[in-house]
């Protein structure tokens, strides 16, 4: 919602500007009025134990939807970058929780007043050790790749130097916490990657520094601790982990720390992020000049729209109502420090005009009987333009180049879906060479098998190598003196046992003489009651391949494999490299399939 600023208020403009030590009085008189009301709570709060101190806090009944990040982070306001330390605490609270991920509605949860205070103390244990350390040093996580031999108790107590009992408890359950994905913990493969939480310590950290980096690294060790601090240069983009990068990637990295990053994400739209010079505003009753450097400014000429980025949320309310004029075609954006750069992004993109769509579904175009599924770090509907379909933005973070190959993404473009790539530098110190390269040699084909039912047979026995005989008459002793003579329409050999298909229903009797007294496997197809799927479906079988019709994704990127699919339905040979479909596949996507080392084969 806009405001418009009162004609009167209009007139202490120049004064409100000026007197930037008022706006911080009144900052310390609102941070006073919370210490007050924060010290009113304390009044009635419990107090539980945590390494030797007693801490306050409250017990909070759970409801339908609670969470841990949605009771620290989102209603106490908490630093996101820190949360995994705040689980360490909420743990030595709360012995009796199981999971950190899934709280049990009804539960009584014990969550401190104070948090950051809680994080600060050490235990007894440590106290008394040689080296002290802290509980949780910077609270940032580390991949570790699994030795021979290693269980998760060693590494704890070998990599991140815990000896004490019941913090090894509390870090043993914390690493389930950050591994969701891992169910089974009895058993470490060798050369498997597991997230461990830093510790602070100096004595066997050494030892992970050397295989593993930070998964959550800052821009050139920098961080943005005031909005007068000059963004990092682009240039001084951290470079990507060297663990996958995926989809929810921006979820883990703090806006305020990662703006040349930001600054990249909204390039890909055409938008320009100004960090130099000054921006002038003139108002009725004065003129307001903001300096770029402290505050980023948004512009898209084409949607004309502007916006200023307060990183530092020091721009009071009532001058964010006369920037935010409806004339003036500008907003501001407060950006809070606990705010991730996937969260800052999607404001942006609202205040810009576009329709944030949900990360955690996929974009489905469907063409002939293709379907492509796409996903990204942010996707969003284009805003409306008169005579022009609404286009659809999908953007994502990468560390690597030409990831979806170009001609893919010029036939999605082309029906208004846009991939956009913000390609993080590589922290290999050789450069990957680009995956995206024009095919060479490709031999494999598109071919039609005919309509008749019979000739599909045929056409499928010459896929898998194997000569068959047409129209043989079978001899059959039925009884002492009676032999009959049946002509089988196809006979061939395969794995040893000779088969005779029959493209009708022949009698019992003669059925059983020639498996029992000749040995053969008999067949019967009756080609006028099946389709040709259902033929191609039953001779797959009798041959051994259990493969049946369905639908098969295939994965059109090197990295996230949910990032774009091309899915359709039909047979997949993969010990003949064939496709066997009767949906109509588009042309320009054939080349997809061959660099799959499939051949397409139609049925119809």
């Amino acid at each position: 919602m806009k405001h418009q600023l009162p004609p009167g208020t209009l007139g202490l403009l120049p004064i409100m500007l000026c007197a930037t030590v008022f706006v911080a009085a009144v900052r310390g008189q609102e941070t006073a009025d919370t210490t007050e009301s924060q010290m009113s709570l304390r009044k009635s709060a419990d107090a539980r134990d945590y390494k030797g101190q007693p801490v306050e806090g409250e017990n909070r009944l759970i409801e339908p939807g609670d969470s841990l990040w949605r009771i620290l982070i989102q209603e106490k306001g908490l630093p996101e970058k820190q949360f995994s330390q705040y689980v360490v605490v909420i743990r030595g609270l709360n012995p009796q929780m199981k999971s950190a991920n899934v709280l049990k509605i009804g539960d009584t949860l014990f969550i401190p007043m104070r948090p950051d205070e809680a994080l600060g103390r050490q235990s007894t244990v440590a106290k008394r050790a040689a080296a002290p350390r802290e509980s949780f040093g910077k609270g940032s996580i580390i991949d570790y790749r699994i030795r021979r031999g290693n269980h998760l108790y060693q590494i704890l107590r070998e990599q991140l130097g815990i000896t004490d009992e019941r913090e090894l408890a509390v870090y043993y359950a914390l690493v389930k916490d950050l591994n969701p994905q891992r169910k089974e913990w009895d058993v470490l493969l060798e050369g498997e990657v597991i997230h461990l939480p830093t510790t602070g310590s100096t004595g066997s950290k050494g030892a992970i520094a050397a295989e593993t980096k930070p998964a959550l690294p800052s821009p050139a060790g920098k961080v943005a601790q005031s909005p007068q601090v000059a963004a990092p240069a682009p240039s001084e983009i951290a470079p990507a982990p060297d663990a996958p990068i995926t989809l929810d990637y921006a979820r883990q990295l703090p806006a305020q720390e990662n703006l040349p990053l930001l600054k990249l994400v909204l390039n890909t739209l055409g938008s320009e992020v100004q960090t130099e010079g000054q921006e002038v505003f003139v108002f009725k009753h004065g003129v307001v000049r903001i300096d770029k450097s402290s505050y980023p400014i948004v512009y898209d000429r084409k949607l004309q729209q502007k916006v200023i980025i307060d990183t530092g949320e020091q721009i009071p309310t009532s001058l964010r109502r006369n920037l935010e004029s409806p004339d003036s075609g500008t907003s501001v954006l407060p950006l809070t420090k606990s705010a991730s750069l996937q969260e800052a992004v999607g404001q942006l993109l609202s205040r810009l005009g576009y329709q944030a769509l949900p990360s955690d579904r996929s974009i489905v175009i469907q063409e002939d009987g293709v379907t492509f599924e796409a996903k990204g770090t942010w996707m969003a509907l284009a805003p409306e333009e008169s005579n022009k379909a609404q286009e659809i933005f999908i953007i994502t973070v990468t560390d690597q180049a030409d990831e979806i190959p170009q001609y893919l993404r010029e036939q999605l473009s082309a029906k208004g879906l846009h991939l956009k790539d913000v390609v993080l530098p590589s922290s290999s110190p050789a450069a990957a060479a680009p995956v995206n390269q024009e095919p060479k040699g490709l031999t494999a084909e598109v071919k039609t098998w005919p309509r008749e039912k019979s000739e599909i047979v045929d056409a499928l026995l010459l896929a898998y190598g194997i000569p068959f005989g047409v129209a043989e008459t079978q001899s059959v002793e039925l009884g002492e003196g009676l032999r009959v003579e049946t002509r089988s329409d196809r006979v061939f050999d395969s794995k040893g046992q000779r088969t005779c298909l029959f493209f009708r229903r022949i009698e019992p009797a003669i059925k059983k003489a020639l498996q029992e007294r000749q040995t053969m496997k008999v067949v019967e197809l009756d080609l006028s009651t099946l389709s040709p799927k259902e033929i191609i479906d039953r001779i797959l079988h009798e041959l051994g391949d259990k493969t049946d019709y369905r639908e098969h994704k295939f994965s059109a990127g090197t990295g996230d494999k949910d990032r774009l699919n091309i899915s359709t339905s039909g047979f997949w040979l993969r010990n003949r490299s064939m496709f066997l479909t009767d949906r109509r596949i588009p042309t320009a996507l054939h080349r997809f399939f061959f660099e799959k080392g499939l051949e397409i084969v139609y049925f119809h």
